[in-house]
Formats: structure tokens, C-alpha cells, sequence
């Protein structure tokens, strides 16, 4: 069954609203009508929530950078 597509209100992509893909607030998720992977609106300012394992990956990210601000000072 092909879902209605709508385009999206910020930047005009194909979305769909599947009955099976709800936030845990029961809140719609846009879906990607190409990809069918939860829109991720270029235009939008919202972002997504980062796993445990990207938040540790940005820190180590950060200590890296900081370590080598320092060394070329």
C-alpha cells in the first residue's frame, strides 16, 4: 500500500505519517518518503537526541581539540 506523501512545510521534501512510527509522546514522526527513515528536515531547527555513544565520542572529540589548542600554543 503507498503512503500519501505531503511535502515538508520548511524544506518541501516528500514526507509520509506512518500509524506505526509515533514519538514515545505519541506525537507523528515525518518519515522520508525516499528513504523511509525518520525525516531529518535540513531547514529545521530541532535536533535529534544523541546516543550515549556519539555524547562520548563529541567529548573525546572536544578533549582533542582542547589537547591540541594546547600544544600549539
Amino acid at each position: 500500500m503507498k503512503k500519501s506523501t505531503k511535502p515538508c512545510i520548511k524544506c518541501g521534501e516528500k514526507i509520509y505519517f506512518d500509524d506505526d512510527k509515533k514519538s514515545t509522546n505519541g506525537k507523528w514522526i515525518p518519515i522520508d518518503a525516499v528513504t523511509n527513515e525518520p525525516h531529518d528536515c535540513s531547514k529545521s531547527g530541532f535536533k535529534t537526541r544523541k546516543t550515549v555513544g556519539d555524547e562520548i565520542i563529541d567529548l573525546e572529540e572536544r578533549e582533542n581539540e582542547r589537547i591540541r589548542r594546547i600544544s600549539y600554543e
